[in-house]
């Protein structure tokens, strides 16, 4: 729905109601959230809310491809489970959860390193050094790939890392990467399209000529047998023959 023209708060409070009725008709579970409480400037609901929104349409459509694909997983270990497989044998990379794991800032450049080894040079990276690493990986994220920085080092490289915070940020890189394969894939296909295209244009070419070459070849034989006159002694026949003999096994096109 088209949102309220209008700055007063009665106009919030109606494109506040339409935003959650979407998110109703969408099957968003929403607990305890009026469109007053967000107007109002409720900061635990209104970032539970931006939460939920994020789990919802940003989280929860992540689809992993495994061997045993019977395997039901949450959305969130879907993720995590995502960044184990594209850091697996990275040193000093071991991903377990969404907070510590990240503190070193390793991680973040794995998953960069793993798709795009062109931007981002891994091993001169030491664990020791997370806040380089961290800015390195942020900096490299948003210059190369375009990807916006939600988080400083010092968000990160703390005691406790928030959980969803660090979620959000990864999901971006999991959006862009999935979205890289997808397009290098169809490049692939569209490339197998055309090299087909390419193959049937020659074979249709090598038709066209050979038969025009066919059709020389029966215009210039069948002006050859029309003219062709008989002969009346024994050599002449026998040596007719052999001609038409080597035509027959030589000359004559195959069918």
């Amino acid at each position: 729905p088209k949102p309220t023209r209008g700055r007063m708060r009665i106009h919030s409070l109606e494109n506040v109601d339409k935003a959650l009725q979407f998110l109703k008709e969408q099957r968003v579970h929403l607990e305890n959230v009026g469109s007053h409480d967000i107007v109002d400037g409720n900061h635990r609901l209104t970032l539970g809310l931006i939460w939920t929104i994020i789990l919802r349409f940003q989280i929860q459509v992540i689809k992993i491809e495994t061997e045993d694909n019977r395997e039901t997983r949450s959305a969130k270990d879907a993720l995590l489970l995502w960044c184990q497989m594209k850091t697996a044998g990275y040193p000093e990379v071991n991903i377990q959860n969404f907070t510590t794991s990240w503190r070193d800032g390793l991680a973040f450049s794995a998953l960069i390193h793993r798709h795009r080894p062109d931007i981002i040079d891994f091993s001169k990276l030491t664990k020791s050094n997370a806040t380089h690493n961290l800015q390195y990986a942020f900096n490299t994220a948003e210059r190369q790939l375009g990807l916006i920085k939600l988080l400083d080092p010092e968000d990160v490289n703390t005691e406790n890392p928030d959980a969803k915070s660090i979620i959000t940020y990864v999901v971006s890189f999991y959006h862009y990467f999935s979205k890289m394969k997808a397009l290098a894939v169809e490049g692939k296909r569209i490339g197998k399209v055309l090299d087909q295209a390419i193959a049937i244009e020659k074979d249709i070419y090598r038709y066209e000529d050979l038969a025009s070459e066919l059709l020389e070849w029966i215009e210039r034989t069948i002006s050859i047998i029309t003219n062709q006159k008989f002969a009346n002694s024994l050599l002449g026949v026998q040596q007719q023959l052999q001609a038409f003999t080597t035509y027959c096994t030589t000359e004559k096109p195959c069918k």
